[in-house]
């Protein structure tokens, strides 16, 4: 009996160390998934910060216009 005991009791160590190592195997795989998605996440945080950039670009260039049309607007009055 002592025998079949240890047969049992190593035959579910065994298994039990395959399924930690199908355990780790996919937490391994979760995690290069995760760091894939943390990577793209990094990428579309730069592009959101140049288009937000951008954006304010154009919103300064257009005032700039808006101030030099009025300029051009007074000098031709002054002038005509």
């Amino acid at each position: 009996m002592d025998k079949e005991l240890k047969l049992m009791v190593n035959a579910i160590l065994e298994e039990m160390g395959r399924m930690e190592d199908r355990i780790n195997r996919r937490f391994d795989k979760v995690e290069q998934r995760f760091d894939k998605m943390e990577q793209r996440m990094e990428s579309m945080q730069h592009e959101i910060n140049a288009c937000k950039l951008e954006a304010g670009t154009v919103d300064i260039l257009i005032r700039k216009i808006d101030q030099l049309e009025k300029r051009i607007e007074e000098l031709e009055r002054k002038t005509a």
